[in-house]
């Protein structure tokens, strides 16, 4: 997924700046100066042309999870038919044969006449019309990442709409503009796309703080794994030794990547843990879950937990925590670890359904 940035003024030095690991545009190096919308909302234009039926609502689901972030902007959007291009002055969202699966052109100014003038003006969402198999379920059986071959529409859409709000892409850390393929919260059979940590950091550097509560903890498998160019790269949590020193021999769970454990030995599942919202979040409990397949509830059996001590809303934490493999357990058998976050539910959160994750796990 790409970018194609054009510049509406005279030269003037444009900077990419960061905080933590969210990333935007600054003019001429001002931190004051960022360039955003000068209000906060946008609208996108859908058009159904290119979107219609099941593919619309993936673009609107990829939107929606764009807007799911603590800053009060807002991504309206309407559909529309006709003729679509960069530079008439609205925000569509179309395919066309492009090189890349997905690319915003964003159009923005950046200049000094008798006092400085800089902000976005116009950002196109491109999708690639030829020579890609997209997907607009949210079921992994469909997705590429998971069991699928598809490609899933929401989730570029949830990257390229990070543009609509000015951030840019970030390669240092796991966050949605970046591999956004590998981005999502998967609890049995769906995987969700999800704007994340790192993304609703920036939307409030951008724009403030909304007035309401927001509060949003959250788990996912996926880690950041290093950089292709400007994108972070993403693969799935392992499980570790008890020392931390070394990953368990890994093996294919119904066409996940999983891991062989031992039955009353001590072991180290990885997940990614993010503070969504505003306010940090202190003493937050979760529990480590032992489940017979990929849904982690409740009802699964309780195998440890604790609590984290802090979770700030501008870090992403992936770590590794000790749990006990009972003796009981069938040698054999596939069971799914599981965690569950916020885990006696004394968050008042917007959202609960990404507060748990899994890895696929053989016993022996």
């Amino acid at each position: 997924m790409k970018k194609i940035a054009l510049l509406l003024a005279t030269s003037i030095m444009i900077t990419p700046l960061s905080s933590f690991g969210a990333s935007w545009l600054e003019c001429n190096g001002d931190s004051g100066k960022k360039l955003r919308w000068s209000g906060n909302s946008t609208t996108a234009r859908i058009n159904t042309t290119s979107f219609s039926g099941d593919n619309l609502i993936a673009a609107q689901r990829g939107i929606n999870a764009t807007n799911l972030n603590p800053s009060p902007f807002f991504i309206n959007m309407r559909t529309e038919t006709g003729s679509v291009g960069s530079g008439n002055g609205q925000n569509e969202v179309y395919a066309t044969s492009i090189s890349p699966p997905g690319r915003a052109r964003m159009r923005y100014h950046c200049y000094w006449f008798f006092g400085w003038k800089y902000g976005l003006d116009e950002v196109d969402i491109e999708l690639d019309s030829t020579g890609r198999s997209w997907t607009s379920s949210t079921e992994k059986s469909r997705n590429f990442a998971y069991t699928g071959t598809r490609l899933p529409i929401d989730a570029v859409i949830n990257h390229e709409a990070g543009h609509y709000l000015g951030l840019m892409h970030v390669n240092w850390e796991y966050n949605v503009m970046g591999d956004s393929w590998r981005h999502h919260h998967a609890n049995g059979s769906t995987a969700i796309t999800y704007f994340g940590e790192d993304a609703s950091h920036g939307s409030r550097v951008l724009y403030g703080n909304q007035s309401s509560s927001f509060n949003d903890v959250s788990a996912s498998h996926w880690r950041r794994t290093g950089a292709s160019g400007e994108y972070s790269s993403h693969s799935r949590v392992r499980v570790r030794n008890s020392s931390n020193t070394g990953t368990l021999a890994g093996i294919t769970i119904n066409g996940e990547p999983g891991y062989r454990v031992t039955r009353g030995t001590t072991v180290r599942p990885e997940f990614t843990i993010e503070n969504n919202g505003k306010f940090t979040h202190s003493n937050v409990s979760y529990g480590i879950y032992i489940s017979t397949n990929d849904y982690i509830s409740y009802g699964d059996r309780r195998i440890g937990g604790g609590t984290f001590g802090s979770i700030h809303p501008a870090n992403v934490y992936t770590t590794t925590l000790p749990v006990y493999i009972p003796t009981d357990l069938n040698a054999g058998q596939n069971y799914w670890l599981g965690i569950i976050v916020d885990e006696d539910n004394t968050i008042s959160e917007v959202s609960g359904y990404n507060n748990r994750a899994y890895t696929p796990v053989r016993i022996q």
